[in-house]
């Protein structure tokens, strides 16, 4: 590494594998913020040897000095804990240089004085202690050369200029002495130097790598977030007009036709919602709630939603649930059940003689939860990738009986984000066993335990339903008119406006994507009283199925959310319970 002064530039040149480097490149160098975190490691060090050269001060020139010097590192250290609180990396540019180098440089400088000082005035121990604090101080420099150039130059200049100023202002080194003294400066300097090079070359290699993970991780977000979205609004159409279907004449031979094209769908739903549920585990912004549930009945439900598989396979599916097993528990019910419904389905998928069993039990600080089957079994190797995303068990089993091998990685991670556990016991030929043991605590009944059932008379509701999408509108009509509900139409926010002016609706269906104007900008409209009552009820029917999603939308106006595909009981019962009722954001609003 060579250090050029030119006057083809107004700045110094650093020169690194034959690339120049502009001083307005290495003072930017470095990511936002790396300085203060590497201070804040290293404060209990630091603070821990401040101390000790108190004391020595005080020892050696007495109380003054010590007095000095603690009032410069208090100072010092209140500020630099001063810009970790109010640090905040900014999106654009560069933080200042004065907040970026102005910490480490006025340490050095404190520290530097200090020991040149010592070494100049102190006994010989002093002396030598003074040397120590100075090569201790080019040591920090080169760590900090790990994370920024600038960082390392404003560290490195404290302590060399006062190692190379000690011997020359020593009445007791001769001009020999002091040239000596100088050549080993400028061995040390270039070892120094090389040491820099090579370490932040290795650093920036590993910033670009996160960097790029990083990118990778936002253009699968951004990915996952399309294929959901453009998955989801054909499957409404598919799911939804078949729903109606059903609801229609139809011989034998259509029936079957029609359970095969829903389960079609729902089979390909249940991939997406897994892919969904993986990248939001390993995004670390799957959220788990905690209230009472009823294992008993979440366990039931999962068997009632399989016994038709069961039955048509032949298949014996049972559930036993210990006596002792308590019968509410806090943890999150949708999760648990998601847990057994994989594991269930696996166990069915790969049996076709015998027993698929669903064993729950307490244990000292939760439930144990087995899921056993008589089906083909696995090897330990094959045992052993088992919870592994996309892997099975080999290729013929993903040939003969088809799947992902995302549901078993995904029981794996929800059970470790309830503090649990899953392990798998398998006999080839003789079947296997799913063993989650779940951390949970017990609870009372909630005074609401006996579900009410909801008031669905929705005769003579009137429901405006704004979507861009005819197959979309026409699936909401279906649902909504089957039981009674004069339902109407309009394909943008602009439309929805002017009809809501003129006419009275008890309900909005509302897509969030829309030409012209989209389900957000008529939703803000409609409250500022652009369209009609300002406190109508406005629900999201979104395609958007990512984390977050759903709170967005009622933070921005709307009084409740729901994905697509629609789900027809769920929508009902959201409009029946809007219906009459003024908006719950208003309401809110008006609380606060």
């Amino acid at each position: 590494m060579l250090v050029n002064l030119g006057r083809r530039s107004s700045a110094a040149t650093i020169t690194a594998k034959g690339r120049r480097v502009g001083l307005r490149e290495i003072l930017d160098d470095g990511q936002e913020g790396a300085t203060l975190v590497m201070s804040k490691r290293s404060r209990i060090a630091r603070l821990t040897v401040t101390a000790l050269v108190g004391g020595l001060l005080a020892f050696n020139f007495g109380p003054k000095p010590m007095l000095v010097w603690a009032a410069v590192n208090i100072v010092l250290e209140g500020w630099l804990v001063y810009l970790q609180l109010t640090f905040k990396p900014r999106e654009t540019g560069r933080t200042s240089l004065f907040t970026r180098l102005g910490p480490p440089a006025a340490f050095t400088l404190a520290w530097s004085v200090m020991a040149g000082w010592s070494a100049l005035h102190g006994p010989m121990s002093m002396k030598f202690a003074a040397v120590i604090i100075l090569f201790g101080l080019m040591v920090e420099g080169l760590k900090y050369a790990t994370v920024s150039w600038a960082a390392m130059l404003a560290i490195l200049p404290g302590p060399v200029i006062a190692l190379i100023a000690t011997p020359l202002m020593s009445p007791k080194f001769t001009v020999w002495d002091k040239a000596v003294a100088l050549v080993a400066m400028a061995g040390l300097l270039g070892y120094a130097f090389d040491a820099v090079r090579l370490m932040r070359s290795s650093a920036k290699a590993l910033e670009k790598a996160e960097a790029e993970a990083l990118e990778a991780s936002r253009a699968k977000s951004t990915f996952l977030a399309m294929m959901s979205h453009e998955l989801r609004t054909p499957m409404n159409g598919v799911l939804g007009l078949a729903h109606a279907l059903r609801g229609t004449t139809l011989d034998r031979q259509q029936s079957g036709y029609l359970e095969m094209i829903e389960q079609s769908g729902h089979g390909l739903m249940t991939i997406l919602n897994d892919i969904l549920d993986l990248s939001k585990v390993e995004a670390g912004k799957l959220e788990l709630e905690a209230a009472a549930f009823d294992i008993r009945k979440s366990a039931a439900q999962i068997v009632l939603v399989w016994a038709e598989t069961a039955r048509l396979k032949g298949v014996d599916l049972r559930l036993e649930v210990d006596p002792a097993t308590p019968a509410w528990l806090v943890g999150d019910d949708t999760r648990v059940r998601q847990i057994l419904r994989n594991l269930v389905s696996n166990a069915l998928k790969f049996t076709d003689v015998g027993h698929v069993a669903i064993r729950i039990a307490p244990t000292a600080d939760g439930v144990v939860m087995a899921v056993s089957d008589t089906g083909v079994g696995m090897t330990p190797e094959q045992g052993a990738r088992l919870f592994t995303p996309f892997a099975q068990g080999d290729r013929s089993t993903a040939r003969r009986f088809g799947g992902t091998g995302l549901g078993l990685a995904i029981c794996r991670q929800m059970a470790e984000l309830m503090d649990g556990e899953i392990g798998v016991e398998s006999v080839p030929g003789q079947g296997s066993t799913f063993t989650v043991r779940l951390t949970m605590s017990t609870a009372a009944a909630p005074d609401d335990a006996v579900d009410a059932e909801p008031d669905l008379d929705l005769a003579g509701a009137r429901v405006l339903v704004v979507d861009d999408n005819a197959v979309n509108q026409m699936v909401a009509r279906a649902i909504l008119e089957a039981v009674g509900v004069s339902v109407a139409t309009a394909s943008d926010g602009h439309t929805a406006l002017a009809r809501l002016r003129v006419e009275d609706f008890d309900v909005v269906l509302m897509d969030v994507h829309m030409p012209v104007m989209d389900g957000v900008e008529a939703v803000r409209r409609i409250r500022a009283g652009e369209g009609g009552r300002v406190d109508l009820p406005v629900v999201a029917l979104t395609a958007d199925a990512m984390i977050g999603d759903a709170e967005r939308l009622l933070s921005q106006g709307f009084d409740d959310a729901h994905p697509k595909p629609i789900q027809p009981a769920g929508l009902l019962a959201t409009v029946a319970a809007l219906r009459g009722s003024a908006s719950a954001t208003l309401r809110l609003k008006a609380a606060s």
